[in-house]
């Protein structure tokens, strides 16, 4: 009895794996048939004013961010990122800057130079420091820059 039992399932378990590997491709080709016969009326949403808008603001141009002060300063010299640095958006209007991060010549992080309430980095040794700055326009698109200053002795 054991080895009837034996035989059966060896031929009864690939019958089921090729029974359910037949059913599967044939579902799959029946699915795509009735898909391809099935004609679904849909709504042309391009036109609408709101998706108008949207398409609009996701092709707006990003804030461009510009080094419009110089880029050689001295140890102890105050740095102020308004006078340094400047953002238009699209329209050319001015953006307000927010510094993301100052880093060294080494990729250490230089923050602790920069006052954040005043607007103005002091760094008292030198070397090349890197600022990593962003810019939002008033419909929240961002455009972020960085910018190398070199910090030498007097």
């Amino acid at each position: 009895m054991k080895k009837v039992f034996e035989a059966a399932a060896d031929m009864v378990l690939p019958a089921v794996v090729f029974l359910a590997i037949v059913l599967i491709l044939v579902g799959a080709a029946l699915f795509d048939r009735i898909g391809k016969r099935m004609e679904t009326q849909g709504e042309d949403f391009s036109q609408m004013p709101d998706s108008q808008t949207v398409e609009g603001l996701c092709q707006r141009q990003a804030p461009v961010i510009q080094m419009i002060g110089k880029k050689r300063w001295d140890t102890g010299e105050i740095i102020s990122i308004a006078k340094v640095f400047a953002a238009a958006d699209a329209e050319g209007n001015k953006v307000g800057i927010t510094v993301l991060d100052i880093t060294d010549l080494n990729g250490d992080s230089a923050m602790a130079y920069y006052q954040k309430e005043a607007g103005q980095a002091v760094f008292p040794t030198r070397g090349v420091y890197t600022f990593s700055l962003s810019a939002i326009d008033g419909q929240r698109k961002r455009g972020t820059g960085r910018f190398s200053v070199l910090v030498d002795a007097k």
